[in-house]
């Protein structure tokens, strides 16, 4: 399963154990100490998640902004309207630039 998919689970699964924990509150003016560890266990999890997704979300966003630079560098190539040196400094900015957010990545 991938990781939104997985957080949307767990907070679900957080909201609806705070529910439990609410109710019983009520009813029986104490909570059940598992119950407390549970939540501790969801909440730790959904912690650990988080970062997963955050660091997943930094990974895609330099291949997202490769993809574009890459396929700019593709419209430059086969565009017939413009001279071949302009067509080549085009090119040849696109490619630092995408080598640039390589670099950028890596460094992260």
């Amino acid at each position: 399963m991938d990781a939104s998919k997985r957080y949307h689970n767990l907070k679900y699964a957080i909201y609806t154990l705070c529910d439990v924990i609410e109710s019983a509150n009520e009813e029986k003016g104490e909570v059940d100490k598992s119950l407390l560890d549970k939540l501790d266990l969801l909440t730790d999890e959904m912690k650990e998640l988080k970062k997963e997704i955050q660091k997943e979300k930094k990974e895609n966003h330099g291949d997202r902004w490769k993809k574009k630079i890459l396929s700019l560098r593709a419209d430059a190539i086969l565009d017939e309207t413009i001279s071949e040196d302009m067509q080549e400094r085009i090119v040849s900015c696109l490619e630092e630039i995408a080598e640039m957010v390589c670099m950028h990545e890596d460094n992260l």
